[in-house]
């Protein structure tokens, strides 16, 4: 990693989140959120990611975790 470089890493239930019709958030969904506000530090990147997801799958029963992790190179 060059300095100034993020690492976004997750487990499978966030782009598996699933909505009330049973569509997935998606990868596509994740990169458009995490490029929305690229320059964002970590804590702000894994909260766009949760409001995201959460406003996708509304009310809709969860049965995995979702788990992140960001962490910026800063030196």
């Amino acid at each position: 990693m060059r300095k100034g470089s993020t690492l976004f890493i997750y487990t499978d239930g966030v782009p598996e989140a699933t909505n009330a019709y049973e569509e997935l958030f998606g990868t596509e969904r994740l990169v458009k959120t995490l490029n929305q506000n690229p320059d964002a530090m970590p804590q702000q990147l894994l909260t766009n990611v949760h409001t995201a997801v959460n406003a996708f799958v509304g009310d809709a029963p969860q049965f995995d975790d979702l788990t992140m992790l960001a962490v910026t190179l800063l030196q």
